[in-house]
């Protein structure tokens, strides 16, 4: 088989999971005429490229209404490359374009396949002969196709060898969420008193933020921090703190009240050895092509499972809708139905059965609460909740 053809889709799985399998010389997409997106075929053949350098790739426009014009238009590519060389797969495009696709691959005799995303497999539609099992698929595979890419991180990921003390840590903190809160705030208002670059701080003991709130930090908070390696030579008495930063990155860390709970789920996730692609704080421009970097919305953490993308926001206090609809929409611009949520949030949702809890079941999206994060299977439950996630279950929910 030297020519794919394909029917394009608006979910970027169904474009790319058989070429990407089955490497063809050439792809040729049937697309409805009223597409105006000028990169989408651009976008699919820079994701091709990076696994197939040869490929060639052809987009023809038909009217998705029409059966006749959709059959007319598959029976001209196969005539222009010859039957024998050629296979029609019919996993994406419209209803009709399945009809009209079917019934001119009848005619001509040509291979019709058709894949099936969630076990990872291409199938021989007339014999239902297994063809080929799919390849795993990367993230950056995922935002070439949809015209994205990465433009950086809100935070490092840290190295494997940070992960016991940073979880450590961070379990302190979420035992003494209310003393942490003030503490950070007492970080933050000290640290934009000094350089960026500055790992030495010194302040009174007791301070107002710019809104004049008096904040204070927590002796137990400093010394945790100290002994797990994040500042060192604290001294700390009735009216004044001292101490330094070990880094610049432990000073980002140190400094910013919500990241522990980024860490916490991210070197959950890495450590478990059970997903690929593994991301924290991923921040993505929506459209590579506009010569212009422009960041979306920040996604917490971003995973790969069996080639699906799971999309993870943290939340260190209670969920609400709007988050619940920021992670939705995320979601769907990247993975589209093939996708999975999980939101992480420090409230008693699950516990206490709330409407944000009920509404996130609505939209298709799991849910920990504090009371997972703080069991000591955090990794194990983070494993369960996301491979237990029921995609085909959604096909009948009202999202």
């Amino acid at each position: 088989m030297k020519v794919l053809i394909e029917f394009y889709d608006k979910d970027v799985l169904k474009n790319i999971v058989a070429p990407l399998t089955l490497r063809p010389e050439k792809v040729v997409y049937l697309y409805d005429n009223g597409l105006r997106d000028g990169t989408a075929f651009r976008s699919l053949e820079t994701c091709f490229r990076r696994h197939m350098p040869d490929i060639r790739l052809e987009a023809v426009p038909v009217d998705i209404l029409s059966v006749p014009k959709i059959r007319q238009a598959v029976f001209r590519v196969i005539a222009e490359n010859a039957p024998a060389d050629c296979a029609l797969e019919l996993t994406g495009g419209s209803e009709l374009m399945t009809v009209g696709g079917y019934k001119a691959g009848r005619e001509t005799g040509i291979r019709m396949l058709h894949t099936d995303l969630l076990h990872g497999c291409i199938t021989d539609v007339e014999t239902d002969d297994i063809v080929a099992q799919t390849v795993t698929l990367s993230l950056e595979d995922f935002l070439d196709a949809k015209g994205a890419c990465f433009i950086g991180e809100s935070h490092h990921p840290p190295q494997k060898e940070r992960f016991q003390p940073i979880m450590e840590m961070a379990r302190f903190l979420f035992r003494h969420l209310p003393q942490w809160k003030s503490t950070c705030s007492f970080l933050q208002t000290v640290a934009s008193r000094h350089l960026p670059h500055e790992l030495y701080m010194e302040s009174r003991r007791n301070i107002h933020m710019k809104n004049g709130k008096p904040v204070s930090a927590d002796r137990e908070i400093l010394k945790e921090f100290q002994r797990l390696g994040f500042l060192k030579n604290l001294v700390m008495d009735d009216n004044w703190v001292k101490f330094s930063f070990c880094t610049l990155e432990d000073r980002h860390y140190c400094i910013s009240y919500g990241v522990w709970l980024e860490l916490y789920v991210y070197i959950a996730a890495a450590s478990t050895g059970m997903f690929d692609d593994v991301k924290l704080g991923t921040m993505i421009d929506w459209n590579a092509y506009d010569g212009m970097t422009i960041a979306g919305n920040e996604i917490d953490v971003i995973l790969m499972d069996h080639s699906l993308p799971v999309f993870i926001s943290c939340k260190l206090r209670d969920a609400d809708t709007a988050a619940l609809n920021e992670l939705l929409i995320a979601k769907k611009r990247l993975g589209g139905w093939f996708s999975k949520g999980v939101i992480v949030a420090f409230g008693r949702e699950k516990k206490e059965g709330t409407g944000t809890f009920s509404r996130a079941k609505e939209l298709g999206l799991e849910m920990l609460d504090a009371r997972d994060i703080l069991a000591e299977d955090f990794p194990q439950r983070l494993v369960r909740t996301i491979r237990e996630h029921d995609l085909v279950s959604l096909k009948w929910k009202k999202v």
